[in-house]
């Protein structure tokens, strides 16, 4: 458990969807593998992004997932 006492939680959906909707979105807005599972997971768990990747975050805004924005 991290030092804030805040659970770790393990997404066991996301090995099932890697060559699914993960691919898809990769292959849609020109992503990495990396950055289109992390937009996976935000589209999926309708959370917002964090990143500073610029792609990352039009990919996102795109494809409908909200983006935090720099503080």
């Amino acid at each position: 458990m991290p030092q804030d006492g805040s659970p770790i939680i393990c997404d066991t959906e996301a090995y099932s969807r890697a060559l699914t909707d993960s691919l898809e979105l990769s292959r849609r807005y020109t992503l990495s593998a990396y950055d289109a599972s992390y937009l996976e997971l935000a589209l999926r768990m309708r959370l917002p992004l964090a990143t500073l990747d610029k792609d990352l975050q039009r990919a996102a805004t795109k494809a409908g997932a909200a983006v935090l924005k720099e503080i």
